[in-house]
């Protein structure tokens, strides 16, 4: 079957969300439009505010169908495997991306538009500890997903919460809220995508006690340039590397009690880019006979104990450095995230069975493949 559609209006308004910095940072975020018997969805590792039509995978909606009639091994890895190769039959003759990993839930979403994104305030309510009771007061209609792993178990939770949703209800919800990972919203037509998602920013900017406070302090000149020597070092290095050092961030950095609001992951896109966790150092290090060693030694340490480089490195009393702009960028998102669930019962990080499924999944070794 091949697919021939104008598909500009998805075009468009994929571009003017995945511009706007309060909405999608970097890759995150997908979009789809159904017509016919097809669908189009985002590809992996695609950015929306540059996005063009090689970015969008025609994908047939049969074929989606037809995976919920098949028996999956119950092993997460032979799962994803058969999964993503189903997911790969699917797509219409002529095609050769990669669909969004979340392809299948948008076929299920029985909205002609279908917009996918992680706003930090909407992540101040999912990753909140009273994020779901708060959900229900402010979005009465809207459904909540707990903590699953992504990929085709939760498409397959939201499938069943949506059944027993229309058992009560005459239409199927427009706004589908994930715990740690944001929020669907569908409409058959853009006005109604821009209006649900006007209302969803209007209400949780009503319902925070506070917004973050990024004005800009001074740091220690001395200290910084240790930091950077360090990890020049370290990394084989020729420049220096991003900091920040915030009002915000430096009330984080007093000690490792106030550094916890921001010490692991949030949501997938915090791990991809950013690193499941960002590695503590002391200030105790500057009082080492050479500093320099000392944080190479912890820079060490994290690389031997988690098998992975630091991408965020955090200095008590100093500043944050990051190995990029964009895990810099993701951890700054960290830090409103963080602020935004003080409105929503407190933080709450993804478990550790889920930040190591999304460390070991396969398809989010791909989509950071493809932004880096």
């Amino acid at each position: 079957m091949m697919a021939d559609h104008d598909i500009s209006t998805l075009i468009e308004v994929s571009r003017r969300y995945g511009a706007d910095a309060r909405m999608v940072l970097l890759g995150g975020g997908n979009t789809s439009w159904k017509t016919d018997s097809v669908m189009y969805v985002k590809a992996s590792g695609h950015a929306l505010g540059t996005i063009g039509r090689d970015g969008f995978v025609a994908m047939s909606m049969d074929r989606l169908q037809a995976i919920w009639d098949k028996q999956y091994p119950t092993v997460p890895e032979q799962r994803e495997k058969q999964i993503l190769e189903d997911m790969m039959e699917s797509r219409c003759a002529g095609e050769s991306g990669r669909p969004s990993v979340e392809a299948l839930l948008h076929a299920l979403i029985p909205f002609d538009y279908v917009v996918h994104l992680h706003p930090a305030i909407v992540n101040g309510l999912t990753c909140g500890q009273s994020g779901e009771e708060s959900m229900h007061r402010l979005f009465p209609d809207a459904i909540w997903i707990p903590l699953v792993n992504p990929g085709y178990i939760l498409a397959k939770k939201v499938k069943d919460v949506m059944a027993a949703y229309l058992e009560s209800h005459d239409a199927p919800p427009a706004m589908i809220f994930l715990q740690n990972h944001g929020v669907f919203v569908g409409s058959d037509t853009i006005e109604g995508i821009d209006a649900s998602y006007d209302q969803i920013m209007e209400t949780l900017a009503k319902s925070l006690v506070r917004k973050p406070i990024f004005g800009e302090v001074k740091v220690d000149a001395k200290r910084v340039a240790l930091v950077q020597q360090a990890m020049r070092s370290h990394f084989k290095a020729s420049t220096d590397f991003p900091i920040v050092a915030n009002r915000e961030v430096m009330n984080r950095l007093a000690d490792a009690s106030s550094f916890a609001s921001v010490s692991s992951a949030y949501t997938p896109d915090h791990i991809v880019y950013s690193g499941f966790k960002p590695l503590w150092v002391s200030e105790e290090v500057f009082g080492a006979a050479d500093p320099v060693a000392a944080i190479i030694a912890s820079l060490h340490q994290f690389e031997q104990d988690y098998q992975v480089p630091a991408k965020v490195v955090a200095i008590q009393d100093t500043a944050v450095f990051a190995t990029s702009e964009a895990a810099l960028l993701l951890f700054l998102d960290t830090v409103k995230v963080a602020v935004f669930t003080e409105s929503f019962g407190g933080p709450r990080f993804m478990d550790d069975d889920q930040i190591e499924f999304i460390r070991g999944w396969e398809v989010e070794r791909y989509r950071s493949k493809m932004s880096g």
